[in-house]
């Protein structure tokens, strides 16, 4: 892996605050960016059940009771088993966020971690 190169200021601001925070600058950058991850991930998520609500009732009904699974506001797959659906998507799209919800009535948003925080 290659070197990151910080500028000054910065890079004093984060050896301080790990140092504050007792750990290593690479500890907080790595938790940091995990952080900002999820962020990122979280709003994609929001995103995405925004645009499949505003879809036309007769879209969402087309799918009856499966499951769909939403990527760049487009349908990628759906299931009647969310399950098979989700490991389907995971081995196709790895870590990235991808919004799988019913695709009649309420969606329900849930965020699946592998990780623990302390």
């Amino acid at each position: 892996m290659s070197d990151l190169i910080l500028s000054e200021p910065l890079a004093s601001q984060i050896r301080r605050e790990a140092a504050a925070q007792g750990v290593n600058a690479d500890t907080l950058i790595e938790e940091a960016l995990r952080h900002y991850r999820f962020k990122v991930q979280k709003e994609k998520i929001r995103a995405e059940s925004a645009w499949w609500q505003s879809c036309p009732p007769e879209t969402r009904a087309g799918y009856g009771d499966e499951y769909v699974a939403i990527h760049n506001q487009q349908v990628i797959d759906h299931d009647s088993d969310e399950e098979t659906l989700r490991k389907r998507i995971r081995a196709r799209y790895g870590k990235t966020a991808v919004l799988i919800t019913p695709a009649a009535g309420q969606p329900e948003l849930r965020m699946i971690s592998t990780r623990w925080n302390r």
